[in-house]
């Protein structure tokens, strides 16, 4: 499919031709129906034999479910816009067939011959932080998924482009969760991409609205891109997809290649150099800054991917839906997955620090790309004030990535009952800045912001430097 006017279209795979503004290719459903006009024209009357041999012809391992034979065949669209359409659009694909079918969200998350050896292809220091997970992995709070996302080779856009050239294009329905039904599109066997609906989304967050986390995984893709994808966020972009004459809004997104496992799958050795052996500091900071200026509200070991079979292993984060609240609303942020890694409570690398001034440097074209994406203005001020906190307190002052998460979540201790530091930081400054900003206390008793207008009477610029006051006296 060729991208045009930031959308791209693609539809089945069969026909061939020049590259137009939309290339639509059509189902093998002619193919088929050729065939059956020749078996028709040619038999002797049999008609078990044709329909054994049109049952092969489809696929008789795909025939549907009340007894028909024949495989069902759906009509699927897939049309991505918004800065990152034409990644996904220019994928030749080649002559082939676009199918549907299930698959168990358990396998939505593997590429199969990465994980076809399992654990024994792995170092043994890997099989062995395996092994320490499975004994010592402690009960957890349940968390939600805010949408699915599968894993397949290639996360730059370069490799995704390049894979998407073998010879057929297959859109998977995996089945219903959290997410709702996920969509697998895959390219000569190969998953490729994901496409997530949004109104699959289940996610319960006071301060977010379900429908709109895929503006926010497209967010948060072009965040960490903006900063040299340091932080490994696969290619995400708003799409829709038609089925069967259904339009679903949501995001498409670009698998993961060489993934082993999530990471709650492992122990993250405590010995600060095994710890730095296994996964990078320089890798753990960039995922933890990413997360920390985004706001993450649901970074848990279960949407965090390990990849590379050999040390040192490398992050896959996934699943970006619960970020980037209203400026307001910080009280939320989840940061499980990576708080207690050793490497983080050292003094930040060289790498980390230069990533953080990096951000601050970029933010105005970063702000800019989320307003182009709808992002929400006071989800908008969100990045700017946490990019600028990490700019201060790591890029400036060089205080450890750990400690300056402590400083944005609240104390458990407290049974997240009282603001964190960060959300006392915030009701100083707000009001200095132009808004009617309050302390207020939720339905089950915790204390939370409150706002009059929406935040909309809010000086940023005046807002943000009085935070950089507090951030550097404090």
């Amino acid at each position: 499919a060729a991208a045009s006017g930031g959308g791209a279209h693609a539809q089945g795979c069969s026909a061939t031709g020049a590259a137009t503004d939309r290339l639509v290719k059509t189902f093998t459903i002619s193919a088929i129906v050729k065939k059956a006009a020749q078996t028709l024209r040619s038999a002797s009357g049999n008609l078990r034999e044709i329909r054994e041999e049109l049952e092969q012809e489809c696929g008789g391992d795909n025939a549907d479910e009340d007894g028909g034979g024949m495989a069902r065949t759906e009509t699927v669209m897939v049309n991505v816009h918004g800065p990152c359409a034409g990644v996904f659009g220019h994928m030749p694909v080649g002559a082939g067939t676009l199918e549907c079918r299930k698959m168990s969200k358990m396998d939505a998350h593997r590429n199969d011959d990465d994980f076809a050896s399992g654990l024994e292809a792995c170092t043994p220091a890997t099989r062995e932080a395996a092994e320490i997970a499975a004994r010592e992995r402690p009960q957890r709070l349940p968390r939600c998924d805010t949408v699915g996302l599968e894993s397949d080779r290639g996360k730059s856009r370069d490799n995704l482009v390049n894979r998407a050239h073998t010879n057929f294009a297959r859109a998977v329905s995996l089945d219903a969760g959290q997410t709702g039904a996920v969509y697998a599109l895959e390219v000569g066997g190969e998953k490729i991409a994901v496409f997530k609906p949004a109104e699959g989304e289940n996610f319960k967050r006071a301060s977010l609205q379900t429908g709109d986390g895929f503006v926010r995984e497209e967010a948060a893709y072009l965040v960490d891109r903006l900063c040299e994808s340091r932080a490994g966020v696969p290619v995400t972009s708003r799409a829709s997809i038609e089925v069967d004459g259904k339009l679903l809004q949501g995001s498409v997104q670009a698998f993961f290649g060489n993934v082993i496992g999530f990471i709650e799958d492992f122990a993250m050795p405590r010995d600060p150099d095994l710890a730095n052996e296994f996964v990078r500091q320089e890798s753990a900071e960039a995922l933890a800054l990413l997360d920390m200026r985004l706001l993450n509200m649901d970074r848990h070991s279960g949407n965090l991917l390990l990849l590379n079979r050999e040390k040192p292993h490398g992050l896959g984060p996934i699943d970006h839906g619960c970020c980037l609240p209203p400026w307001w609303l910080l009280g939320e942020a989840i940061f499980d997955a990576w708080l207690d890694w050793v490497q983080l409570r050292h003094p930040p690398s060289e790498d980390a620090r230069s990533l953080a001034r990096l951000a601050h440097e970029r933010l105005p074209r970063t702000c800019e790309m989320l307003r182009g994406v709808n992002l929400p203005p006071a989800c908008v001020v969100t990045l700017q004030l946490l990019t600028l906190l990490v700019k201060v307190a790591i890029g400036d002052l060089g205080a450890p990535v750990a400690a300056v998460a402590h400083l944005i979540l609240r104390d458990e201790d407290t049974g997240f009952m009282e603001l964190s530091w960060l959300e006392k930081l915030v009701l100083e400054a707000a009001p200095k800045a132009g808004a009617v900003c309050r302390l207020g206390k939720n339905e089950r008793g915790d204390e939370e912001l409150e706002v009059e207008n929406g935040g909309e009477d809010l000086d940023v610029q005046a807002f943000l430097a009085e935070l950089e006051t507090s951030f550097r006296a404090e």
